[in-house]
């Protein structure tokens, strides 16, 4: 999902523009496409394929209205037999302000306002199994929320057994408002389908998994097979997930075109008159390239070109770290600039929408190709490793914010991958941590469900950017080489898989070889994150033992005459850490000579004692010099040794903190 600070600084700059009346567009010519198979080289099922859909739907371009006919074929793969099933109707998210969309969002959401006329719903006409109409058995337990529908069944699906449901159901279109519907010509057609929910949990014990959806949720689905033909006007352009295997003329000005998609969990298409498309080729070392397609409007094709490089370099990067993308093509959807902030920046199998466009976003700012990037990542996180978005969101968008961070700085450099314009240059991550709140301040843990954060921005800040920083420690602590080759592996087990939080830590911990387990509990379980400062430092001049000494006739006093200052200091430096977070930190020392001191704490308990003699007074102490940690920002990080520790010399000595701070982040 799209950041909010991207959001904040990508402002837009145009609400449209007039392309005139649509013209008949050239016919698509399939046959390359039909030539891919839809996965890419071709061979043998990558994922259980539980849930497979076939689709025919018709576009009314005028009133945005979708009717269709869907099966699915279903297969319970538990040990448990089911005696209801449960189905998505996403659309009636956007039906009425008593969804819990709405209740939720208030009807704001990313910087974009719902419509209070461009109400959407699906309806569900006809429900068929075995020839016998199911539609007036079906029940909505959430009422007044109906994104979720149940149908008892009248005999159960045991283990092991397939189910085919027939439907036939008609969706309107919201005015496009978090991440679906229309605006203008311009249709974004997602989460439009009667969607069957996920059966989780131990064997024998499984339980349906399908939430009603909220501001903050996402989607968890099953793995399938979808066959699916759309009709539109002859007028509009159709993108959609998986590869073109058929297009055809069809009566009244209307085009059918025809996609397969295998071992996807979503199927997301888009109709627009207007949009032009520009590709390239990704290599992909196990085999054949993969095709990327950019589809914009004339007036964003400066930024088409920047969207494409990055969707080339996120395939080639994400395949390198985390496996080999498994289909041969990658869409990229460059919005309308007046459906930008609705519709930008989401992401699905096979097709992402991008965001960032503006003339404030000139090349060498890299807020467009952030979004590209981030967006083409999550078809690993959650596209191919299929974690619950809803209870665990964190697996999707932080440990995808954390890998974006890897891609980024491969393309673009260390030092570049935010900025490299106007004589400045910053690190994206460093950008970010910078905007972003204090992970020490959040009031929930990482390990909350995405519909019990108390608001969308604590999500956010959780969910994305703590989540980033927690992973980025811990890489830090155990060493990026280690670390990246440990999420390798982890990718490479749970491909096509429903991983959860617990299998990720375990699997990091294998591949390790060292328990992790008490910095997953600390970072992701509780709230404080790492609380890391300087409790205090002070030095006395160094000199010999001072008083009365010995016994008896020995006995004598010695005075500052007798043990004088020996020209060297004795330090006392002490540390502290009272957040929830423990791990190992450097301690840099610097004295008043500018010379230097490096300790080490390796974190266990709440202080740490440093005893320190040196021939020159100390001057500061820095926390982590080599900015290993991000789970607190470091405005402490940096305790100077001025006059006795007044307020007003300490508020100086964050100010020089942040100074430094920033000039790390933008200089030159």
């Amino acid at each position: 999902m799209f950041q909010r600070w991207i959001l904040v600084i990508a402002l837009v700059a145009s609400c449209g523009h007039d392309h005139g009346p649509p013209r008949v567009r050239k016919m698509v010519e399939p046959a390359a496409d039909a030539k891919r198979t839809a996965l890419r080289g071709g061979g043998p099922a990558r994922s259980p394929r539980i849930a497979n859909y076939k689709i025919d739907a018709r576009l009314d371009s005028a009133r945005h209205l979708i009717t269709a006919t869907e099966t699915l074929t279903w297969t319970n793969t538990g040990e448990s037999p089911v005696e209801t099933l449960p189905f998505h109707l996403y659309l009636n998210a956007f039906k009425n302000e008593s969804s819990a969309l709405m209740r939720s969002s208030g009807g704001e959401l990313r910087m974009a306002k719902a419509s209070d006329t461009g109400w959407g719903w699906i309806q569900l006409d006809s429900v068929m199994i075995a020839g016998v109409e199911q539609v007036s058995r079906l029940k909505f337990p959430g009422l007044p929320d109906e994104t979720v529908s149940e149908l008892p069944l009248a005999q159960p699906v045991i283990a092991g057994q397939t189910i085919e449901v027939s439907f036939k159901f008609t969706a309107q279109l919201p005015e496009v408002f978090a991440r679906t519907g229309f605006k203008g010509d311009f249709n974004m057609v997602a989460q439009w389908f009667p969607k069957i929910g996920v059966r989780t949990g131990a064997a024998g014990l499984e339980q349906w998994e399908c939430q009603p959806l909220q501001a903050t949720t996402e989607f968890f689905a099953d793995f399938g097979t979808y066959d699916v033909s759309l009709t539109v006007p002859n007028t509009f352009q159709v993108v959609a997930t998986g590869v073109l295997t058929a297009a055809t003329e069809s009566p009244g000005g209307t085009r059918t075109f025809t996609y397969r998609a295998e071992d996807v969990h979503d199927f997301v298409w888009v109709a627009d008159p207007f949009l032009n498309q520009k590709h390239g080729t990704a290599k992909v070392d196990d085999g054949p390239p993969v095709t990327v397609f950019v589809y914009y409007r004339g007036e964003q094709e400066a930024f088409a070109n920047r969207h494409l490089q990055a969707a080339i370099g996120a395939v080639e990067k994400f395949s390198q770290y985390f496996g080999a993308y498994p289909w041969p093509v990658m869409s990229v959807i460059d919005p309308p600039m007046d459906a930008m902030f609705s519709a930008g920046g989401m992401e699905y199998p096979t097709l992402v929408t991008t965001a960032g466009d503006s003339v404030f976003m000139r090349p060498g700012i890299r807020v467009p190709e952030s979004v590209t990037i981030h967006e083409v990542g999550h078809n690993w996180f959650q596209g191919i490793l299929a974690s619950n978005e809803v209870t665990e969101a964190w697996m999707d968008e932080g440990v995808n914010e954390w890998a974006d961070a890897h891609v980024m700085q491969d393309l673009y450099g260390p030092r570049t991958s935010g900025v490299d314009a106007l004589g400045f240059q910053a690190n994206m991550t460093a950008l970010r941590n910078a905007v972003t709140a204090d992970p020490s301040s959040l009031p929930q843990p990482i390990a909350t469900a995405a519909y019990a954060f108390i608001d969308q921005g604590t999500y956010g800040n959780t969910e994305y950017d703590y989540t980033m920083r927690a992973l980025f420690t811990l890489e830090h602590d155990v060493g990026s080489t280690k670390f990246m080759a440990a999420m390798k592996a982890y990718a490479k087990q749970f491909s096509f898989k429903h991983p959860t939080g617990r299998d990720f830590w375990t699997a990091l911990s294998q591949a390790l070889e060292q328990d992790i387990g008490g910095f997953a509990h600390a970072a992701f379980q509780e709230i404080g994150g790492l609380r890391l400062a300087v409790r205090s430092a002070a030095c006395r001049p160094a000199h010999g033992v001072r008083g009365v000494l010995g016994d008896g006739p020995g006995k004598k006093t010695v005075t500052e005459t007798e043990a004088p200052d020996a020209g060297a200091w004795s330090c006392d430096v002490v540390i502290q850490n009272t957040g929830a977070v423990h791990v190992p930190v450097d301690v840099e020392l610097r004295f008043v000579d500018e010379s230097t001191q490096r300790l080490h704490w390796d974190g266990v308990g709440t202080w740490q004692r440093f005893p320190v003699e040196h021939s020159a007074k100390l001057a500061s102490v820095k926390l982590d010099p080599d900015n290993k940690l991000m789970l607190q920002t470091p405005v402490e990080y940096t305790y100077r040794l001025e006059g006795d520790g007044a307020a007003a010399l300490r508020a100086s000595a964050r100010i020089g903190a942040w100074t430094q701070t920033l000039l790390q982040l933008v200089g030159p």
